[in-house]
């Protein structure tokens, strides 16, 4: 805690010790008014406030300047950190109890305040006036400290946020392996990895529910793109301009406002999450469940600018839309939400959502390579150390923190997604440590840009054109919409979880089957001869057992890697009362689908019994995807498997893509398998 007699205010209902910028302040108003003012350092903080630095023997005269042009304080960083601390003019109060109307007006004349928004009967949001005669933060600290009749008052803080992109990789693979096990085994793909989206799709047989609703909050989503074009794909969305949420059903509402050309961030999550089985370009993990993104205003800079006030009309705006809602940005050290924010989403974790039932939360751990939340002795890189400078990426050395604070985490509801590269290892950027959920399928790539690591990337839909995909998106921004996916799955499942059982049956059937291999530390460069500063990360992988009821924990892997198909396999037990659901005791492994040079009557088919007892495959049938048959016979020994050799003039298995369903003597589908004109090879078997 800071010493009272320190500059301090209050974050997340704890006081936070700061200190003041002597070259630097911010204002409410255009750069062209600052620049008027004769400064040429100026910087957007935010969609309406800039931040000028001046020369410390000009700043007190510099801001009376301002001052008369528009609201203008000091420019605050945290002590603790040196992280940037960009209070507003605006304070969020939340009253003990509901105030009635003579209250209220008391005490909005008491410090000279207007409303801006009210949340609900005890959350407010206040803006000062020049008659207030007191900086936001002396304020913050005087309601605190001296109004009985408020439980927390806190800054409306702008936090600019980092966007988790896709960190650069060298990739050309048309293939998703992370929904899949298709993709043989190789250097850099270990089936580990495999989130088994698809195993999960046939047990369910079908594609997630379009009753089932997932949110997102990013730069965007570009939604006339033909991933997401069936009818009803959006339950709704909304996107912002200044401090207004722009939503749907709002008069006057421009769905071309949900998207900017070169921000496609959000739209590469969206197809991560629910792109549509539909024939053409991409699939996501819950390809038939809706979507509802939301977009923040972006900076010149590529980060997102996102503040108290707008967290909380978005939560407002979702508390009764979505059943899940993902969130692919962040920073570190440090991301503190205020406390009005954080109850906001424990309450709706709990009772919110579409269903009542609570909403699921997932946020990106992020791609530093560092912890979420940790405290030590210890200067813990928490940036790449390099920038862009004439195009090209420049060592300038990394930023080191002893202090790594999120205050989502261990809020009940809440989940931060780490990262897994398709060698089944911790991919080396992914943040790590107390609070980490779970990981799941992503690329990889070297945190600080000195070795090459094995990693695919992640093929997913982007927003260049209403057609356009990418084959290397990544990151835990690629991790976390394919977690919230497999969420939107497991409720397809079973409706009736509420949103901690949903988290539960995640975690507890997450694999621990993982590559705990470690890293080389990073060696030394002509730019950097001493890289002792290589540290991270800081703790063991090993998969501890503390207590917790959904099992052991990993500090680099949370529960483990998401596994779609046990996940929904738990639900549905759960739905069905305990019992288990009929999974097929015979299904189709394998094809070989193109056979090297003349495939006439050389197609196969291999199916296996995962049974312990024999079964008659007598008066079976497989069929290809134009209803052609084939009449099978004889039996499968138990734990076996039998290859069927494919009569041309019965069934043809086409080379364009198509499907192979097993039907048995009364025509009931057994099992079902789809593959793509991309998974065929000349010669290969295809592994289901």
């Amino acid at each position: 805690m800071p010493n009272d007699n320190a500059l301090y205010t209050y974050r997340n209902g704890k006081k936070v010790a700061l200190y003041k910028k002597d070259d630097q302040f911010v204002a409410r108003t255009s750069a062209d008014n600052i620049a008027n003012l004769g400064i040429d350092k100026i910087e957007k903080v935010s969609p309406s406030a800039f931040r000028a630095t001046v020369s410390p023997e000009r700043l007190d005269e510099l801001m009376v300047e301002s001052r008369e042009l528009a609201p203008t304080h000091h420019a605050y960083q945290l002590q603790d950190t040196n992280q940037e601390f960009l209070i507003t003019d605006r304070i969020m109060v939340t009253f003990k109890d509901k105030p009635t109307p003579e209250h209220l007006s008391a005490f909005i004349a008491k410090y000279a305040l207007v409303i801006k928004n009210q949340y609900s009967d005890v959350d407010f949001l206040f803006q000062l006036t020049n008659q207030s005669g007191m900086n936001p933060v002396k304020m913050i600290v005087k309601i605190n400290e001296e109004e009985p009749s408020v439980q927390i008052a806190e800054h409306d803080l702008i936090q600019r946020v980092t966007k988790y992109l896709t960190l650069p990789a060298d990739t050309s693979f048309d293939l998703q392996w992370h929904l899949h096990k298709h993709t043989p085994a190789a250097d850099d793909f270990d089936p580990r990895c495999s989130s088994r989206c698809e195993e999960a799709w046939q047990l369910l047989d079908n594609f997630g529910s379009a009753d089932v609703v997932i949110g997102l909050a990013d730069d965007g989503c570009k939604l006339d793109h033909d991933d997401f074009n069936s009818l009803g794909k959006f339950a709704g969305w909304g996107y912002f301009v200044n401090d207004i949420l722009v939503k749907k059903t709002d008069i006057g509402a421009d769905p071309n406002g949900m998207y900017a050309p070169g921000n496609n961030h959000g739209t590469s999550c969206a197809g991560v999450i629910a792109g549509e089985v539909d024939g053409t370009l991409t699939v996501g993990a819950a390809p038939g469940c809706k979507l509802l993104p939301i977009k923040w205003e972006s900076s010149d800079g590529g980060g997102l600018f996102i503040d108290d006030n707008k967290m909380m009309l978005t939560l407002q705006y979702i508390s009764d839309k979505v059943d899940v809602f993902s969130n692919s940005w962040g920073s570190s050290p440090e991301m503190n939400f205020s406390q009005q924010v954080v109850n906001r989403i424990k309450s709706l974790a709990l009772t919110g959502g579409r269903r009542g039932k609570g909403i699921v939360f997932l946020w990106a751990s992020g791609n530093e390579n560092c912890p979420i939340e940790h405290s030590g002795t210890q200067d813990i890189p928490f940036d790449h150390g390099v920038r862009v400078q004439g195009g090209s990426l420049v060592w300038v050395g990394v930023q080191k923190s002893k202090v790594f604070s999120h205050n989502l985490v261990d809020i009940p509801g809440v989940m931060h997604i780490a990262a897994l590269a398709s060698t089944a290892q911790r991919s080396h950027y992914s943040n790590y440590g107390p609070g980490i959920s779970l990981t799941a399928p992503t690329n990889n790539v070297h945190t600080y840009y000195r070795l090459a690591v094995e990693g695919k990337g992640v093929v997913t839909t982007t927003g260049d054109s209403i057609t356009a995909v990418t084959e290397d998106f990544g990151g835990t921004s690629s991790a976390t919409p394919l977690t919230a996916g497999i969420a939107g799955l497991v409720i397809s499942a079973n409706p009736d979880l509420n949103a901690l059982e949903v988290i539960s049956v995640l975690q507890s059937t997450a694999s621990k089957d993982l590559n705990e291999t470690p890293y080389p530390r990073t060696p030394p460069a002509n730019f950097d001869n001493d890289t002792s500063w290589d540290i991270s990360p800081v703790f063991a992988s090993d998969f501890q057992n503390a207590g917790h009821a959904d099992g052991t924990w990993s500090p680099w892997f949370g529960f483990g890697r998401v596994d779609a198909f046990e996940a929904v396999k738990k639900a549905l037990t759960m739905r069905l009362g305990g019992a288990d659901p009929v999974v097929p005791a015979v299904k189709i492994r394998s094809a070989v689908v193109n056979p090297a040079g003349n495939d006439h009557n050389k197609e196969k088919v291999t199916l296996e019994n995962q049974s312990n007892v024999p079964v008659s495959i007598e008066g079976w049938a497989l069929v290809d995807k134009n209803n052609r048959a084939q009449i099978l016979t004889g039996s499968i020994p138990p734990v076996s498997s039998m290859s069927i050799d494919l009569k041309t003039n019965k069934i043809i298995l086409a080379n364009t893509g198509g499907t192979i369903i097993l039907k048995d003597i009364a025509g009931n589908q057994v099992h079902r398998v789809a593959y793509t004109g991309a998974q065929v090879k000349p010669g290969m078997e295809l592994v289901f």
